[in-house]
């Protein structure tokens, strides 16, 4: 049983239905933090592995949760300082989001016009950079019912005085016929570089394609899931769906509001690393290695 404290801050985790991936990252380190503080900073590695066990089962189809938790865990057990792994991946959580805008200004088409949909803080910075350097002209957000999130972010680009549009979400698509390009967040990426985010990415996805215009997908490294592909995603099981979907399908699969978007309708991967192809994506998740085993601060160019 673990302690009182750590076994509220899990059932928060879990029935939080709200907060985007990268918030829930930060909860998990909090919860994290909060096993290693009733340890008195002198956590046991094996009971330190179970909080991180719990957490990753609080949220399963997040995978920058099972990452983080892991990650402090795997630290910890290899002697670092509990205290210096906490402040070094919340430090590495903080910075992502400025580098993944510095690597979207090497992307992004001169005056573009692009269009989006929910809310994520990395497309917000990401656009708000480029705005900044003069690359973008206007942003059309879809409005992403039924909570909305994208008239959140309208209003978050029109506070740092940037041209924001908010339209309903059947017109999201048309909009890229004049569009320069599409750009979204991510909640998971998957080992076979498939992209779980907002009911209405797969859609967009496809009608870029179909003009021909960029698709891309702005998120942390952490994020990257080698556990899962499309076919194994428990989002996917939380359905109980009668079968794996077919990736190369013109169809979507949903779990609450989110679904995964196939890897051959994405262009880039945007991250705090550089940017990467799905098929660059595929090779570094192959090998099954878990992005959560790695080192805080480890690149991979």
């Amino acid at each position: 049983m673990l302690p009182a404290v750590v076994e509220e801050a899990i059932r928060e985790v879990a029935e939080d239905r709200t907060s985007g991936a990268s918030k829930l990252a930060r909860l998990a380190v909090e919860t994290m933090g909060l096993a290693i503080v009733d340890a008195k900073g002198r956590p046991d590695p094996k009971e330190l592995a179970e909080v991180a066990r719990r957490i990753s089962e609080a949220q399963p189809a997040m995978a920058i949760v099972h990452n983080v938790a892991h990650l402090v865990a795997r630290l910890v057990s290899e002697g670092h300082d509990p205290k210096a792994v906490l402040v070094e991946i919340q430090t590495e959580l903080d910075h992502a989001r400025e580098r993944i805008a510095r690597t979207f200004l090497k992307v992004v088409p001169p005056h573009a016009t692009i269009v989006t949909l929910s809310h994520s803080d990395n497309v917000l910075e990401a656009i708000k950079m480029a705005h900044g350097r003069g690359h973008v002209s206007r942003v059309y957000a879809m409005e992403s019912g039924p909570l909305f999130e994208g008239r959140t972010l309208a209003n978050a680009l029109s506070d740092a005085d940037i041209p924001a549009t908010v339209v309903p979400d059947a017109e999201g698509a048309s909009l890229l016929a004049r569009a320069s390009c599409a750009l979204v967040g991510a909640d998971s990426v998957l080992r076979d570089a498939a992209v779980v985010n907002k009911v209405g990415t797969h859609g967009l996805a496809r009608a870029a394609a179909d003009r021909k215009k960029p698709f891309y997908v702005a998120c942390e490294t952490l994020k990257f899931d080698a556990r899962y592909d499309v076919t194994s995603w428990p989002g996917l099981l939380s359905r109980g769906a009668s079968g794996p979907p077919k990736a190369d399908e013109g169809t979507s699969t949903t779990y609450r509001d989110f679904e995964i978007t196939p890897a051959h309708l994405v262009t880039m991967l945007i991250t705090e690393r550089g940017s990467y192809t799905p098929e660059v994506v595929r090779t570094m998740l192959s090998t099954g290695r878990d992005r959560g085993t790695r080192k805080a601060g480890e690149t991979r160019e």
